[in-house]
């Protein structure tokens, strides 16, 4: 039997997918265990705040929660007296359904099995965009910005959650060592496999950070951009905006 060892993260679309969908088919079942035992308890706090981030909605704006997974974002959302049309979406069925069975009374909440290089949505279908750590699976990122750009209605708001890069190298080794020791741990504790959660270190070696994140977002036309980094640069909140289009006439 080959060593286990961190490998290199997978660039390729099929590739990857493949290796993210055997992941999550696996730790659906203790998904939400594990986002709490790494943060500390934090995750929901964070999640909290970024929903603080969105627009004024209402029963007629609609928002997109991309990589919904058991679906945190469309519980809180109603939990803080939201009452927008929220549409989840996930290319994992088995978190989808997950996801589904924790909304069960729940109004107003769409589940979308997808993927998010795929996204089946009519561009401007959306108020506002929503996710958490969702940008490491995207197959480019200067693309991702445009894509989630076209989904939104002039005006709209983009808000993520996710994991960051902290720029100080030292303090990068020590998050990234943590992350790996202690999902290496609940790995075994909760799965039995030594390597079940050490897809977040290797997509995060791959990761540019959030500096290339706020100049992809620019690109792609968004303005208003801020991020907000916690814990050093390894948890980071970003909020960009896509502009109205202003009227060329008299």
């Amino acid at each position: 039997m080959s060593s286990l060892r961190l490998r290199v993260w997978p660039r390729a679309h099929d590739a990857r997918t493949a290796y993210v969908d055997d992941v999550f088919r696996r730790v659906a079942p203790r998904y939400d265990r594990l986002t709490r035992l790494l943060s500390f308890g934090q995750d929901r706090r964070w999640k909290k705040d970024a929903i603080g981030l969105l627009p004024s909605g209402g029963p007629a704006a609609r928002v997109l929660d991309l990589a919904t997974g058991t679906a945190d974002f469309p519980i809180l959302i109603r939990g803080s007296g939201r009452r927008d049309a929220v549409t989840a979406l996930d290319r994992s069925g088995e978190m989808l359904a997950r996801g589904a069975l924790k909304c069960a009374s729940v109004s107003g909440v769409r589940f979308v099995r997808g993927d998010l290089n795929r996204l089946p949505f009519a561009p401007a279908s959306f108020d506002a965009v929503l996710f958490g750590y969702g940008w490491r699976y995207f197959d480019d990122l200067d693309g991702a910005a445009r894509s989630l750009h076209a989904l939104l209605k002039p005006g709209g708001t983009l808000v993520t959650l996710d994991f960051g890069v902290p720029r100080a190298a030292w303090f990068r080794r020590i998050c990234f060592a943590y992350l790996l020791v202690f999902g290496t741990l609940w790995g075994l504790v909760l799965h039995g496999r030594l390597d079940t959660y050490w897809h977040i270190v290797e997509s995060l070696r791959a990761w540019p950070g959030q500096e290339a994140l706020a100049r992809s977002l620019e690109r792609a036309g968004f303005r208003e951009t801020a991020i907000v980094e916690r814990l050093g640069g390894i948890s980071v909140l970003a909020k960009a905006e896509r502009p109205v289009e202003m009227s060329s006439g008299g």
